[in-house]
């Protein structure tokens, strides 16, 4: 007993800052040759097209028809997977649970131990473990007796917990645990670049570069090197796809120690920055339009409209509202609308006034049933999707994909034609 009591005071005293942050000091080493940057060394498909795919939030949502929109990109052709052709992926919030899982993934077929993750990217797999329940989940595990003790007495905390629910249910499946790291990154995948918002205040980083609150901040060698002095090879990506996820209120910033500064740099739901993960993708084609011909931008955007105030209501108020009123998250949505707004805007006129870029923009909006539209738009966003007869979330969004990502689609043909010359 003793001993016991020893060691909690022990985990105790060290607990300030022992579970604030895990990523390590920047090692010099050789040039680095991992996908987690914004610099592109390898190609996959066409050599001449650089073929670059966003993967918006949405929870769950975003989770299931990012995942659903990618698998049938493979087969929609039977001439041309057209996943094997991209490049890069920028993702945000639940659109990363699918873009960390390729990345992390191998093919049917490729033989075992050929990634750390031994996991495979297949319909059954992927779909199963893209509609898993994680918020039940993540809530079971608050109550482990270390999580416990760990959550009251250290700075480990709720987000914490889900990063490593999200690492034991969807990215490891030993059966002794295994936390990927940025390292594990199959190198036949794609670069990978996932975001999230800087909620640090102004503050300069290694190069003396003036970083602002609000701004992107990528899970890359670029962010990490510049702005924290750490390498990215070593850091958990079930962390960064949490932060990147990290939603205001329901979780907590994710921590990052800045080797630099001697400081701290917090980080949260990359939404609040960009929603669509097309700010990243503007920096990779000003860091790599001169080796490519033609650029492709593919966006999977399962953004739905904001419910608003139903216009039969003379009263808007609900109980809660005599003490605080909830326009504030209304106000919340509204600018994050007009920011998602600006950047399809800049996106939408790159393409048609740059004859080298073609921008699909992937949307519910363009589902021909209008019934469906409105489900489809009902969907709420968190790590739990429906799948009860009356209301199965999955069946819409399978039949959304099928609907969009179909052959006499003007769009996705074109793509096929730029990319099979």
């Amino acid at each position: 007993m003793k001993n016991l009591t020893i060691w909690l005071l022990a985990i105790l005293l060290s607990g300030c800052t022992s579970f604030a942050y895990t990523n390590k000091r920047f090692v010099p080493d050789k040039t680095y040759s991992g996908r987690a940057s914004f610099n592109i060394e390898e190609d996959r498909g066409n050599e001449k097209v650089l073929t670059l795919l966003a993967l918006s939030g949405g929870g769950s949502r975003a989770a299931y028809f990012s995942a659903s929109v990618m698998l049938r990109l493979q087969d929609v052709f039977e001439d041309i997977d057209l996943l094997k052709e991209i490049d890069l992926i920028s993702s945000v919030s639940g659109g990363s649970l699918p873009a960390a899982y390729y990345c992390i993934s191998m093919d049917p077929g490729a033989t075992k131990g050929a990634v750390k993750s031994n996991r495979l990217w297949n319909n059954s797999t992927v779909k199963r473990l893209m509609a898993r329940n994680y918020l039940y989940k993540w809530i079971g595990n608050w109550f482990w007796p270390t999580n416990i003790f760990k959550y009251w007495f250290t700075s480990y905390d709720r987000s914490d917990i889900m990063a490593q629910t999200f690492s034991d249910n969807l990215y490891d499946k030993r059966t002794f645990g295994n936390d990927l790291r940025f390292r594990d990154l199959n190198p036949e995948r794609p670069y990978l670049i996932i975001n999230a918002t800087d909620a640090t205040e102004q503050r300069a980083d290694c190069s003396n570069t003036v970083r602002h609150f609000g701004e992107v901040f990528t899970f890359t060698h670029e962010d990490f090197k510049s702005q924290l002095h750490s390498n990215i090879d070593r850091y958990k990506i079930s962390r960064a796809v949490m932060a990147s996820a990290a939603f205001p209120a329901v979780f907590n910033y994710m921590t990052l120690r800045d080797y630099c500064n001697r400081r701290y740099v917090h980080v949260f739901d990359g939404g609040n920055s960009d929603n669509l993960g097309l700010k990243s993708l503007s920096t990779v084609i000003d860091l790599n339009r001169d080796k490519y011909k033609k650029i492709i931008v593919i966006l999977v955007d399962s953004h739905v409209e904001a419910k608003g105030i139903d216009n039969k209501e003379y009263d808007p108020r609900s109980l809660f509202s005599y003490v605080m009123d909830m326009n504030m998250m209304d106000s919340f949505d509204s600018l994050l609308e007009a920011n998602r707004l600006d950047l399809l805007d800049k996106f939408e006129s790159e393409s048609k006034n740059d004859n080298t870029m073609e921008f699909w923009h992937i949307k519910f909006d363009d589902v021909k049933d209008s019934d469906l539209r409105k489900k489809l738009n009902k969907i709420p966003t968190n790590f739990m999707i429906s799948k009860s007869k009356d209301k199965n979330h999955l069946d819409l969004i399978d039949r959304a994909v099928n609907d969009l990502i179909s052959k006499g689609n003007p769009k996705l043909d074109l793509i096929r034609q730029i990319l099979a010359e």
